[in-house]
């Protein structure tokens, strides 16, 4: 269970904040005005949270690649092409290619609309 406490109070007592973390494995939640603001947890904590997350993007993008997959195989059958004409390696990888591709190009948009 988190325990709940002021801005202030964090701050006068940040020792036993992190002795506690270390300790007892609490964790807290700093707040602003009654406004949760932040939370302080264990760096063992904090990793385990990146690791959850990254295996949740990895499973997000998994997810992703095989709905494109599904949907250009459609595309390809709708168009009379047949995905049996080409080999299920050959669309993972011109799907992978567009997901690579839409995503570098994102990145380039966002940091030229960020510079505007």
């Amino acid at each position: 269970m988190e325990k709940i406490i002021g801005i202030t109070k964090a701050r006068n007592n940040i020792k036993e904040i992190i002795d506690n973390i270390m300790d007892n494995n609490e964790k807290f939640i700093i707040t602003r005005d009654t406004n949760p603001e932040a939370a302080i947890i264990s760096y063992r904590d904090y990793l385990n949270f990146k690791e959850i997350m990254r295996q949740l993007q990895e499973f997000k993008k998994d997810k992703a690649l095989k709905n494109a997959q599904k949907q250009f195989r459609e595309w390809l059958s709708d168009n009379g092409l047949g995905s049996d004409k080409i080999p299920e390696k050959e669309i993972e990888k011109m799907v992978r290619d567009l997901n690579i591709n839409n995503e570098n190009n994102w990145r380039l948009n966002s940091r030229i609309y960020s510079n505007l």
